[in-house]
């Protein structure tokens, strides 16, 4: 819905995701842009292993063969599809031309975040002020053996997001850029038999970028995690009823990425956000450090930046 506000007001943006079609990604059908899909590895040629020599040049001469009497739908199809060929087209040539100087490391997750830095290379070309990236890191569904399990995936992620980091800051592209991790719900905090946790409620996350005043701890922390607390947020086998709604960050996320921070377009952007309390919910200088400062970074996730012309926020 962030994108769809943004290109009705003019602001061409562009929505990526690297692992796979996304409900996320998708907003009011006819708002907004189209997701571009990709694999890690990039993008294959379009009809890669054509039967004929001419095969494109083919379907675009039939496509455009209409005629006064042409159905909408089928306009529209022709229309769509000669549009989506010549952007694949645009984004292939671009992406492949780019270059990545920092080293990331092996693995599934950092070779999405690489190309996300990839395709951060082409928005000149693309013409795009805004992007929105969605990447996907898997393995925590810690059943069993919970502490091996996030000693290793911590330790991946935090060399993924390193490498990812540096080289934003050679792309001169850390300062409009931030990451906003989230999970569908939180583990249990008492472990099962296998030493494990289970399925949960209320949890914890996460945002970084080269403009967030980062190095703090927001919402609300329990005063027990025993059930049976006098606040009544803890649930049996530590799971916690949460007290701050997805509406508190994306709010403050909303505005710094060009959304007003009152009117329609926020009520769009989230409708529900005006049933919680005005209190609980964070705005971008809460999140954000102002233009022009800078707050010290705390191992390795810096601060803030409002968004510029000249250098495009990305999500």
């Amino acid at each position: 819905r962030i994108a769809d506000v943004l290109t009705e007001a003019g602001i061409p943006t562009n929505l990526f995701s690297i692992d796979g079609q996304q409900v996320l990604l998708t907003g009011e059908a006819g708002q907004g842009p189209s997701q571009f899909i990709l694999s890690s590895s990039g993008l294959s040629s379009f009809n890669a292993n054509p039967s004929i020599t001419n095969m494109d040049e083919v379907i675009r001469a039939l496509n455009n063969d209409t005629t006064a009497d042409s159905g909408f739908h089928a306009e529209t199809w022709s229309a769509k599809l000669a549009e989506t060929m010549d952007k694949q087209a645009l984004l292939k040539q671009e992406v492949d031309a780019t270059v990545v100087t920092t080293a990331f490391p092996s693995g599934s997750t950092a070779d999405e975040f690489e190309m996300v830095t990839r395709i951060m290379q082409t928005r000149d070309a693309r013409k795009s002020k805004r992007d929105i990236f969605f990447v996907q890191d898997g393995g925590y569904d810690t059943h069993a053996n919970v502490d091996d399990a996030l000693i290793n995936n911590f330790g991946r992620i935090n060399g993924v997001i390193e490498a990812f980091v540096a080289e934003l800051e050679v792309l001169d592209l850390w300062k409009s850029t931030v990451v906003v991790q989230f999970s569908e719900f939180a583990r249990t905090l008492d472990p099962n038999t296998g030493d494990g946790t289970d399925h949960a409620w209320g949890g914890q996350h996460f945002m970084f970028g080269g403009s967030v005043n980062g190095g703090h701890v927001l919402g609300k922390y329990p005063s027990d995690f025993q059930q049976g607390d006098a606040e009544k947020l803890a649930l049996s086998r530590g799971r916690m009823i949460p007290t701050t709604p997805w509406d508190a960050m994306w709010k403050g996320v909303a505005e710094w990425f060009g959304i007003p921070a009152e009117g329609p377009e926020m009520d769009k952007v989230l409708p529900m956000h005006k049933n919680f309390p005005q209190e609980i919910l964070y705005n971008e200088a809460d999140l954000f450090t102002p233009p022009n400062t800078t707050s010290a970074p705390t191992a390795p996730v810096p601060p803030t930046l409002s968004p510029t012309s000249s250098s495009a926020p990305t999500l």
